[in-house]
């Protein structure tokens, strides 16, 4: 570079030569004169250094989420094909494009670097936490589901889970880091070529657009999984199909509000005339017989249950103005709700309505319970309910999502728990009047609500009193004068502490949440699977089925010491125990999470569980001193949701089936179990609509049309878009504005 000195110096001096004179002053020498005249050599021509990260950190973000996606498809996606790989590959490297535009942002290096390096943190934590839940949980969480059990993560149980699942997969998370340290290693000590910065920004979205619509175009066409872009949308199965990201925009886009309802807009349902067949349900309810201990049917008494004074309705429903509902709000979802809701036909009562009118309800939801190790030996007194209740030969409570929670959000309220483990906090400040127990509670009984782990889990210090339970208690307000706190704590000392509160309150409703049988299942992990471990040993199976069935007698002798406490206090003929679990008992399955080698739910089970029909399969109880000699017995298939619309329906309640997603078992409607990937389960055969299936395998010697097929997804896709609906509209209270309208 060549300096102009003739604008530094005097009009003088202008085109002198600088002084070559060692002794002329300072500001007449050249640099180089200065150097010269103290001794020293000349400094080389210097060129300018390489600036340290010649890599553009758009580059960073792209190489990282390409890097991110592959490895946690790799860890997490056991059904690839063709189809469902192409249309992997193209949305991943659409969504890392698209996303790389956030190293372009600004001028200044630092600012995108920084960006860079936030994006990728970011995004780095959420595909880790991902894979933490479905090795936890075999299934995905929605962002909603995620945040609402954030806050069990300082729990002292659930933390140490934590830590542990986090320790034993360390190497995952420094593979996660390598591209970053790479990236930095590179531009600081390498030689790089330079990358094209100037108009990228331009490249990278047409590019990213581009792969973005040919990938939509995969998914909608080539795809197994096209179906999830559509009607059948669900987070789990989106998220195998499409890739994380694009599964988090489809639970904005569609989670938000579920899809369209596929009926007729000028359907309503009208009130039939009323016939003889309808006359018959005026009739009272039987009056169940009572026996002795030798099998003797006993004279009448009067805890019997009665007729009721009024003569029942033909349906169970109520007198809706939809009309006038929709007229007072603003919401398209509620209008959609409640023009759906006006279409449906309502069940018929019939002989078992009101048989428990005026009685007394214990609902009971058992941590990870199922039936196969129930038996007449190891536990007598969950056989004698099981075989001398109601029984139900082919029950399911699908795992809606895997938590606890919305297992129990399915028992408690006869909705599909659209939102995950989210959907309780949807009942939060909003109307829950379709459940048992709030409708128990306006009659006048007694109610109660306990859990023998801490009272804040899951929120249900805030959730559960709105389902009818006038105080719920736990750990921490309460619960801890009659319960040990261990991990997990014992479900028999709860009922022994609990019971005597409200036996004498009749009529009551009841509600248990149990955790005896919490994983994970071994000797030193689980104090109730120690309490029992000399009662197991002999059985043939490994030790970690031992230690699952160990911990699970507990909920044998809390009910042996249930059964006793109401048969001293006389009651048992008028209380009916209604026992279900809330999931399978999904920590026997292979996990770091749960300390588990092998799959250890097919050795349990005794079959290889590769279906949600299989893995899903379970018990439900519903017993009653008066039901004892009945041999009640319901061979159509039910699950979780149909225990509201059954238990109003024997408690004679005045409600509307229309609202509840599940059915009454005792009505004449058609028997459905649905999932929420839309896998479903008639008499007449079952749909897989999974990832690795999506085939009809109809019953024995049943053929069915094709209109059939149709039909029943078309029922589905309701039920679920209706549950979808009502739980991700917070701002509408919609069984308020329903019950504000009832004439």
């Amino acid at each position: 570079m060549e300096w102009d000195l003739d604008k530094y110096l005097e009009p003088s001096d202008r085109g002198k030569q600088p002084s070559q004179n060692p002794a002329a002053p300072r500001a007449e020498r050249s640099r180089a004169e200065e150097r010269e005249a103290q001794g020293q050599r000349p400094r080389p021509r210097q060129t300018r250094r390489r600036r340290a990260g010649s890599l553009p950190p758009w580059v960073l973000v792209l190489v990282c989420l390409l890097f991110y996606s592959f490895f946690f498809h790799v860890w997490t996606e056991n059904h690839f094909s063709v189809g469902r790989f192409l249309t992997l590959l193209v949305l991943s490297v659409s969504f890392a494009l698209l996303s790389s535009l956030i190293g372009t942002i600004g001028k200044k290096r630092k600012l995108q670097t920084v960006l860079a390096v936030i994006v990728v943190a970011l995004w780095g934590v959420m595909f880790l936490v991902e894979f933490f839940i479905i090795e936890s949980f075999n299934n995905f969480y929605t962002l909603s589901a995620m945040f609402a059990g954030a806050g069990n993560a300082g729990q002292e149980d659930f933390a140490a889970r934590t830590t542990d699942l986090v320790l034993s997969n360390v190497w995952r998370i420094l593979l996660f880091i390598l591209p970053v340290a790479a990236y930095f290693l590179a531009n600081r000590f390498l030689r790089l070529p330079r990358i094209m910065t100037r108009g990228m920004r331009r490249y990278l979205a047409a590019a990213g657009v581009l792969l973005l619509v040919v990938g939509l175009f995969f998914a909608a066409v080539i795809s197994p999984d096209h179906k999830r872009m559509g009607k059948e949308y669900e987070f789990n199965e989106a998220v195998h199909g499409f890739g994380l990201p694009m599964g988090f925009v489809l639970d904005a886009l569609r989670g938000s509000s579920g899809g369209d309802f596929e009926i007729e807009d000028n359907t309503v349902f009208t009130l039939p005339p009323q016939t003889s067949e309808t006359q018959k349900n005026t009739e009272a309810p039987p009056v169940p017989p009572q026996t002795n201990e030798n099998g003797e049917t006993l004279e009448p008494s009067g805890t019997e249950p009665t007729a009721p004074t009024e003569p029942r309705k033909p349906y169970n429903m109520l007198n809706i103005d939809f009309e006038a509902a929709m007229s007072q709000t603003s919401s398209d979802d509620a209008k959609d709700c409640l023009r759906y809701l006006s279409s449906l036909t309502p069940s018929a009562t019939n002989e078992m309505t009101g048989m428990f009118k005026g009685k007394n309800l214990i609902l009971i939801t058992a941590e990870a319970f199922s039936k196969e190790f129930i038996t007449p030996e190891l536990t007598p007194t969950l056989y004698r309910m099981m075989t001398k209740g109601i029984y139900f030969k082919d029950y399911y409570q699908p795992a809606w999502g895997g938590s606890t929670s919305s297992g129990e959000f399915s028992v408690l309220t006869g909705i599909d728990p659209a939102r995950g483990a989210a959907s309780f906090k949807y009942t939060i400040g909003h109307n829950m009047d379709i459940t048992v127990s709030n409708q128990l509670q306006k009659l006048g009984y007694f109610t109660r609500a306990y859990h023998n782990h801490k009272y804040t889990y899951y929120d249900r210090n805030l959730t559960h009193e709105n389902m009818g339970y006038e105080k719920f208690i736990g750990l921490g307000n309460g619960m801890e004068e009659g319960v040990t706190e261990v991990w997990p704590e014992s479900d028999k000392e709860m009922l022994d502490f609990t019971v005597p509160q409200y036996v004498n309150q009749q009529p009551f409703s009841i509600y248990y949440m149990t955790v005896s049988g919490h994983g994970a299942y071994s000797w030193m992990g689980n104090r109730q699977s120690r309490n029992h471990q000399e009662e197991v040993q002999n059985l043939d199976c490994s030790d970690t089925v031992k230690a699952y069935i160990a911990c699970n007698l507990e909920v044998e002798y809390a009910m042996q010491s249930l059964l006793e406490q109401l048969e001293a206090a006389g009651i048992a003929d008028d209380t009916l125990v209604v026992l279900t679990a809330d999931h399978y008992p999904y920590c026997l399955t292979k996990s770091d999470a749960w300390y588990t080698d092998k799959d250890y739910l097919s050795e349990y089970f005794g079959y290889t569980v590769n279906d949600c029909f299989g893995q899903d399969h379970n018990c439900l109880i519903m017993w009653s001193g008066c039901l004892e000699d009945k041999n009640i017995v319901i061979e159509e298939p039910c699950y979780s949701l149909d225990i509201v619309p059954t238990l109003c329906n024997l408690f004679g309640l005045d409600y509307d089936s229309r609202l509840l997603v599940g059915r009454d078992v005792f009505s004449d409607q058609e028997a459905l179990v649905l999932w929420p990937n839309h896998s479903w389960k008639t008499s007449m055969g079952q749909w897989d609509a999974a990832r690795n299936s999506n085939e009809f395998t109809p019953a024995e010697g049943v053929e069915v049309s094709q209109e059939y097929l149709d039909k029943i997804r078309r029922t589905v896709s309701n039920k679920i878009n209706y549950s979808y609906k009502l739980l991700n509209n917070e701002k509408v209270d919609f069984f308020q504005l329903v019950f504000d309208n009832v004439k």
